[in-house]
């Protein structure tokens, strides 16, 4: 909080409380002047108030109470507020009353002042107090919200370095893939290598610096889906069947985690179409109901078991897609089945309940 802040809110809390005071004086049983008059003689004490309360709030409380020196705090706290009330009483006696009450009237001396103690505790000691507790109580819910908003902001940077961690992960495993494909149409010198390279430089370009938010628009995603989709084709052309459905309204503004959908995808075809001695299938669904996203990708599954140089098969596909989720939503379900020569990933996201 800047300074010019800070006393704003300095001079709202004392305003705040003279008022009230003057509010609990005016509804007196017998007390007869107007408002502002009671609100303007409580000036007189604001002195005497602010002194008390933040030597006891910012010297008492900060190097004595937390040391837990408790003998030398109720010694001093004791000390102040006596001392507080007959500094009350002299500025009211030797300033206030010259200005405002008439001639001729007798003053009290500074020795009369100090030594008369029940004139003090009973006239001067429990507005103090009462000045001083709202202080105090106003500082403890200032602080505790200053705490609860730091540890969110540190919840959020923690969540948002390892969801960086995670893309991290997935970028290298995706460009080793599509990397490996267009080598190997290179070596044939097909035709398809210029799209391939074309197709995978939009990917790359949304996949580091377009999608580095905590949400991104789920249409960008789809676009990626869709590049990835291109890319697989022009790698197994006629050898592969790929059914891509589509069902959300045309105007939607959803947004949703980076590259969740596309880590299920590319699971799909890594385990799916890679060396599958017949024309493995693919099957996408993607659809939206309010704020429901359900997300189906079912693939056939290859018959021989094949080499994964980058570890996706050991969990870190799977574990990563989990770990996004967990961190970006209170309310998904990630269900995987694996029956009838079909392994299908079901994922259901209520894209409005955000961690």
């Amino acid at each position: 909080m800047n300074k010019k802040k800070s006393h704003k809110n300095h001079i709202l809390f004392w305003g705040v409380l003279l008022f009230s005071f003057a509010l609990i004086q005016f509804f007196q049983e017998g007390n007869s002047q107007s408002f502002w008059s009671i609100f303007a003689q409580n000036l007189k004490h604001l002195p005497a108030y602010l002194i008390v309360a933040y030597i006891f709030n910012n010297v008492l409380l900060q190097y004595y109470y937390r040391n837990k020196k408790y003998l030398l705090f109720g010694v001093f706290t004791v000390v102040l507020f006596y001392v507080a009330s007959a500094l009350d009483r002299v500025f009211t006696v030797y300033v206030y009353e010259p200005i405002f009450r008439e001639r001729p009237f007798e003053q009290e001396s500074f020795v009369q002042i100090f030594s008369d103690w029940e004139f003090l505790l009973d006239g001067y000691l429990i507005p103090l107090l009462m000045a001083t507790l709202a202080m105090t109580i106003d500082r403890m819910i200032t602080q505790k919200n200053k705490n609860e908003k730091a540890l969110l902001q540190l919840e959020r940077d923690k969540n948002k370095a390892e969801l960086g961690a995670l893309k991290a992960q997935i970028h290298p495993h995706f460009l080793f893939n599509t990397l490996n494909n267009l080598y190997a149409l290179t070596l044939q010198k097909s035709d398809k290598a210029p799209e391939t390279v074309a197709t995978l430089s939009a990917m790359l370009d949304y996949m580091l610096y377009q999608c580095n938010d905590k949400l991104v628009p789920l249409k960008k995603e789809v676009t990626l889906l869709e590049n990835y989709i291109v890319l697989e084709r022009l790698r197994y052309g006629d050898d592969i069947e790929i059914a891509f459905a589509k069902a959300y309204p045309r105007n939607f503004e959803t947004q949703i985690g980076p590259l969740i959908l596309l880590s299920i995808l590319e699971n799909a075809f890594k385990h799916g179409a890679s060396g599958s001695t017949e024309i493995p299938k693919i099957h996408i669904h993607l659809k939206q109901e309010g704020s429901q996203l359900y997300f189906t990708v079912k693939n056939t599954k290859t018959i021989e078991s094949q080499t994964d140089n980058t570890a996706y098969t050991k969990g870190i596909g799977i574990s990563n897609i989990k770990k996004q989720l967990e961190l970006l939503y209170t309310d998904y379900s990630y269900q995987v089945s694996d029956e009838n020569g079909w392994y299908c990933v079901a994922l259901r996201i209520h894209t409005e309940r955000t961690r």
